[in-house]
């Protein structure tokens, strides 16, 4: 039923700027992407050849994927404490904005969530000592290493997990005599195998992705920053829920003393969550950690956290702080669900990125019709990724937009698509005022022979204003060549 609902508003909600770009993605097939590995776009690009390009078609695979890991938690929670400390797991997610709302939004979360979930399910069977992965067990090895592939080639945090795992093994009895086979080393070259892709893109373009992940992250970072750890800590309280982010950590600590005083359950659970929540904790001072990230560390707590509250469900005044937690994180899911649906939900606009896009597009449409030359309509141009996404899929022809580079800026994969851009004599150019074009005048100046500026438009959700967007008409616009060399973020 919950997963009939989300396909019901799946359909009716406007993209996210994300979601569009993701659906850029498929549009643009390939090995991999500048900035993510190509899970997320060969999904969807499945899902809008069956259904159509529409919300829809982009979103159903996120909606088939949270059923799958509702299912998988439960399994997880019951493998290794009972049906009830796994019912409790999935129902403690599915009640953060982080996964409760994963399930209705297209990401590369999605994927890395689902497969690092199943990973963690068959690790089970391999080092627990009542395991099923003895004797001819050996087959889950591979089973483990094509999960720990398909993670990575979901999004690069899944790079913790071939870690994560082998040191699980490495601390528990059965897992070392495991260790002995070739198995788990065959397994790794499996995982290496379905991660080929990746590494086969960014041979073909100068490894631009993983400088982008490594030296392009480490150029963001400009010393310790104590306002950017008061934002993730806000941010994770948020994407879990308040009370639950508190029942969380406290279960992530209590994880420590049982794993190592030998505890088998403790140990999986808290090898899967602790390295992850302490890179992206020491890393949040230093750089902007955004809210999904952490996304698949929070699994193993989840478990610990469901284990924790049944344990004491039945003692005296126990029951009322999981209640509690789980009711305020699902107030919280339902209040986000319903913000683009319901105007009179208060909600600070500046961060409302679901609403106003169509109407966006309209005024964007009629301003192509009206300056249009005969035989050749104006390259759409939107500054920054979102605007340029949202136009491309919201525009009724659904036209090959273009985001920074068409002005000399540099645009994420926009740059690896610009032999997709044909000839145009003019452009229409849209930039958001949340993200404002710097030097607008120089840049337009640079690459217009004139440039009339065109009505702004602002958007709204009902009666409350979202955005104002810019417009100009750039006559005469001159196209440049350009290497495909973007540094920039994305998430």
């Amino acid at each position: 039923m919950l997963a009939l609902l989300r396909l019901v508003y799946a359909a009716r909600v406007e993209l996210a700027p994300q979601e569009a770009y993701y659906w850029q993605y498929a549009r643009h097939l390939d090995w991999s992407y500048f900035d993510h590995p190509p899970m997320c776009a060969w999904w969807i690009g499945l899902s809008v050849k069956l259904l159509g390009p529409s919300e829809l078609g982009v979103r159903v695979p996120a909606v088939v994927s949270a059923t799958l890991l509702t299912w998988l938690l439960y399994s997880l929670g019951r493998r290794l404490y009972s049906p009830a400390v796994g019912a409790l797991a999935a129902l403690a997610a599915n009640a953060t904005v982080l996964l409760g709302l994963g399930a209705v939004v297209m990401t590369p979360d999605v994927p890395l969530v689902l497969f690092w979930t199943a990973a963690l399910r068959v690790l089970c069977e391999l080092v627990l000592p009542d395991g099923a992965g003895a004797g001819r067990g050996g087959w889950r090895w591979y089973v483990l290493g094509a999960l720990c592939g398909l993670a990575m080639l979901s999004k690069y945090t899944a790079a913790l997990l071939p870690p994560q795992i082998f040191l699980t093994a490495l601390l528990s009895p059965r897992g070392r005599a495991l260790l002995r086979s070739p198995h788990p080393y065959l397994a790794l070259l499996v995982a290496l195998a379905v991660f080929a892709p990746v590494f086969l893109w960014n041979a073909q373009h100068d490894w631009a992705s993983f400088a982008f992940q490594t030296r392009g992250r480490a150029r963001t970072v400009h010393g310790f920053q104590p306002h950017l750890l008061g934002r993730y800590l806000g941010l994770q309280a948020v994407a879990v829920g308040p009370l639950l982010y508190l029942s969380l950590l406290l279960s992530a600590g209590l994880l420590v003393g049982p794993a190592l005083r030998g505890d088998p359950r403790a140990r999986l659970l808290g090898l899967a969550s602790l390295p992850g929540l302490f890179v992206f904790s020491a890393v949040s001072p230093l750089h902007w950690v955004k809210m999904n990230w952490v996304a698949p560390a929070y699994i193993g707590v989840f478990v610990a956290t469901a284990a924790r509250w049944h344990a004491r469900w039945h003692t005296r005044g126990q029951g009322l702080y999981p209640g509690l937690a789980l009711g305020t994180g699902a107030l919280l899911v339902l209040g986000m669900y319903l913000m683009p649906l319901w105007p009179a939900i208060p909600f600070k606009e500046k961060d409302n990125l679901v609403s106003g896009w169509r109407q966006l597009a309209e005024h964007v449409q009629d301003w192509r019709q009206r300056v249009a030359r005969p035989g050749s309509p104006p390259l759409v141009v939107g500054w920054g990724y979102k605007t340029a996404s949202e136009l491309a899929f919201y525009l009724p022809d659904r036209p090959e937009t273009q985001s920074d580079p068409a002005l000399g800026g540099t645009g994420l994969a926009y740059d690896f698509w610009w032999d997709r851009v044909g000839p145009h004599a003019d452009a229409l150019v849209v930039v958001d005022d949340r993200q404002p074009m710097r030097d607008a005048a120089t840049r337009l100046a640079a690459h217009c022979g004139q440039v009339r500026a065109l009505p702004p438009v602002t958007v709204r959700r009902g009666e409350r204003p979202v955005t104002t967007y810019r417009l100009w008409h750039c006559l005469d616009w001159r196209r440049e060549a350009r290497a495909a060399t973007a540094p920039g973020q994305s998430g």
